[in-house]
């Protein structure tokens, strides 16, 4: 990582793969924590990503686990196959043996 100053400011620079890219320490050069940086990934526009990504991601999780606990209950109740479907928007997923 170098350091460059432009205009005052201090700007952290990491080469990788694709070329160079602006680093933001999570911790200042007092060694003291920077919390914006820690929390927001250097911008606003990353945290609010990052939330999108994890919401989605719970959101996927706890659709199909409310799924799977519909299709146990009907298994563990011996309802008809019919309201099973029903629970399911009548999709065809559950086969007639």
């Amino acid at each position: 990582m170098d350091r460059v100053f432009i205009n005052g400011d201090v700007v952290y620079l990491k080469k990788g793969w694709f070329g160079w890219s602006v680093v933001y320490p999570w911790r200042n050069p007092d060694k003291t924590i920077n919390w914006v940086n820690l929390w927001t990934g250097g911008s606003w526009l990353n945290l609010i990503m990052v939330i999108i990504f994890v919401v989605l991601i719970v959101g996927a999780i706890i659709e199909y686990t409310s799924n799977i606990n519909i299709l146990i209950s009907c298994f563990d109740t011996f309802e008809n196959l019919e309201v099973c479907k029903r629970s399911f928007g009548n999709l065809s997923i559950i086969i007639n043996p």
